[in-house]
């Protein structure tokens, strides 16, 4: 088990928000602003980077011959009224370099999808549509 921890603070500026993890201090603010990346936005990359970061252990432990792995990411959001919205799915794009057969790389996706803990948390809740690009 292990235990994260991020403390985040209303900013000076209007809508900004300041958050800290371990050492690291991260903006978040809105599109207009401009300051920082939105609260989609970070939950968008938090997906990514789990994924990215899952396949990359495997690629490493394995010894796999796959390169260039890339995940790209559109979200899209729904207005449900009176200022409230909900993320409605996430259309995810997986793209790498390898001499796997095409099976071989769907099979190495599921492992990694499989293995991340980001995806498999917000998967639950969300409608993921992953598919190698």
């Amino acid at each position: 088990m292990s235990k994260y921890q991020v403390n985040t603070r209303v900013g000076e500026q209007e809508w900004q928000l300041i958050n800290q993890a371990r050492n690291y201090k991260f903006i978040c603010d809105t599109v207009e602003k401009n300051a920082g990346p939105n609260p989609v936005e970070y939950l968008t990359g938090a997906v990514n980077s789990c994924i990215a970061m899952s396949a990359a252990m495997i690629i490493k432990s394995h010894k796999l011959d796959v390169k260039d792995f890339q995940v790209k990411t559109t979200t899209i959001t729904e207005d449900l009224g009176h200022g409230k919205s909900d993320v409605a799915a996430m259309k995810i794009r997986i793209s790498f370099e390898s001499s796997m057969s095409n099976e071989e790389k769907e099979k190495f996706l599921d492992h990694v999808l499989h293995v991340s803990t980001v995806y498999q948390t917000v998967q639950k809740e969300v409608m993921m549509d992953v598919k190698l690009a």
